[in-house]
C-alpha cells in the first residue's frame, strides 16, 4: 500500500456535525486570536502560525478520531509490540513493511505541529515540555478513540507521536535559534 493509499483509507469523509463542529472551533479560535492581536499579545507570525497549529491539530483528530466508523474496543498495551512484530517478521517471506510505514507516519504525524508551537509562542520551547504536550495530545487521541471505540489504543502510537512532535521542537527552536543570531 502505497502513502496515498494509507492517508486515503484513513481519512474518509466528514459529516456534516463534523464540518460543523470544525467551523465552529475555527470561528472561536479566530475571535480568540483576534482579541489577542488586538491586545499586542500576540504578532501577526503567531496567529498565522497559531492558526496553522490550529488546523492541523484538526485535521490530525478528523483523521484519527472522528472520521472513523465505530467498532469494537480494542486496545495493545504491549510497549514497543509493532517493533518486535517488524523484526520478527524480517526474517519471513513476507515481512511486515505495512507495519513499519504506520510506525514512520506516526511519528511524522504530529511533527508539523511540534514545528508550529514555538513559532505560536515566539521563542524556544524546552524539550521536556514539549515532549509532554507531544505525550498528552497523543494520549487524548489514543483515549478518544478508546472511549469512542474508534480504532486502537496502543503504547506505540503515543511514542511515535511523541517523539515526532519533539523532533518537530527541535527543529523549530534551532530555526529560531538560528534567525535570533
Amino acid at each position: 500500500m502505497d502513502i496515498y493509499q494509507t492517508v486515503i483509507s484513513h481519512y474518509p469523509h466528514w459529516s456534516k456535525i463534523e464540518l460543523i463542529a470544525v467551523v465552529i472551533v475555527m470561528i472561536i479560535s479566530f475571535i480568540i486570536l483576534d482579541r489577542f492581536y488586538k491586545k499586542d499579545k500576540i504578532n501577526k507570525i503567531q496567529m498565522f502560525f497559531c492558526i496553522l497549529f490550529i488546523i492541523y491539530l484538526l485535521h490530525v483528530y478528523g483523521s484519527t478520531v472522528f472520521s472513523r466508523l465505530p467498532s469494537k474496543r480494542i486496545c495493545k498495551l504491549e510497549v514497543f509490540w509493532s517493533w518486535k512484530e517488524i523484526l520478527n517478521s524480517m526474517n519471513t517471506t513476507y515481512p511486515k513493511y505495512e507495519l513499519l510505514l504506520e510506525n514512520i507516519l506516526n511519528v511524522i504525524m504530529l511533527l508539523p505541529l511540534g514545528i508550529f508551537l514555538p513559532l505560536v509562542y515566539g521563542k524556544k520551547i524546552d524539550w521536556k515540555i514539549g515532549l509532554l504536550i507531544g505525550i498528552s495530545i497523543s494520549f487524548s487521541i489514543e483515549l478518544l478513540q478508546l472511549v469512542l471505540c474508534r480504532g486502537l489504543f496502543e503504547f506505540d502510537d503515543i511514542i511515535h507521536n511523541s517523539l515526532g512532535f519533539l523532533i518537530g521542537i527541535l527543529i523549530s527552536n534551532r530555526i529560531l535559534r538560528k534567525s535570533c543570531k
